[in-house]
């Protein structure tokens, strides 16, 4: 990718994370980048094609700092999923509940006005409850975890409160929202230890 794309991409993603999709015109990122319209149109053919960029940018990034450390490590399960969730607490910590999730944000926005970046956000939001059901599987597969537990719909409570948490603690702006609801999420998943 070349560095003028890159870069059209990284200042879009700030301005929409927090102005969002619709509030942000190609015409602002090309002021804040300094990149002219031939290029713009050069790399995108629209701002929808720019959009479905700034999706993959994000995914990327939530995927390298936070899927992989949390999931691609020896750790067992358990503390797998603890880790996705304090990495997750450690990212909004530093952004001091400034901007929430920028995949939510803009998942939140689009959904229901725009079916093509509806359906992306639910392949993402899916592949991330598959990562977690798979630590959870693990963990009840080696005896850790009960029977009656159901990693699907687990997994699914988990990153509903994660989005739910994240959407509460930038209304807030409080971080401790965040954190009691990430002690709470651990707390729950413990209410299955064999």
């Amino acid at each position: 990718m070349s560095s003028t794309k890159e870069h059209v991409i990284e200042i879009a993603t700030r301005l929409m994370h927090l102005r969002g999709f619709n509030n942000t015109s190609v015409d602002e990122v090309l002021k804040e980048s300094g990149v002219g319209k031939g290029n713009f149109y050069y790399y995108f053919k629209s701002k929808e094609e720019l959009g479905y960029a700034i999706i993959e940018n994000n995914l990327k990034r939530f995927s390298d700092r936070v899927l992989s450390n949390a999931f691609e490590n020896p750790n067992d399960p358990l503390t797998q999923i603890d880790d996705f969730l304090d990495i997750i607490l450690g990212l909004h910590r530093q952004r001091n509940c400034l901007g929430g999730c920028p995949m939510g944000n803009m998942a939140m926005e689009m959904s229901d006005i725009h079916e093509g970046f509806r359906k992306r956000f639910q392949e993402i939001f899916e592949s991330w409850r598959e990562r977690v059901a798979a630590a959870l599987l693990r963990a009840q597969a080696s005896g850790r975890l009960t029977d009656t537990m159901d990693p699907a719909r687990l997994a699914q409570f988990i990153i509903a409160g994660v989005e739910g948490g994240i959407l509460l603690t930038k209304v807030k702006k409080d971080i401790r929202v965040l954190e009691n609801c990430f002690a709470q999420l651990k707390v729950h998943v413990r209410m299955y230890v064999s």
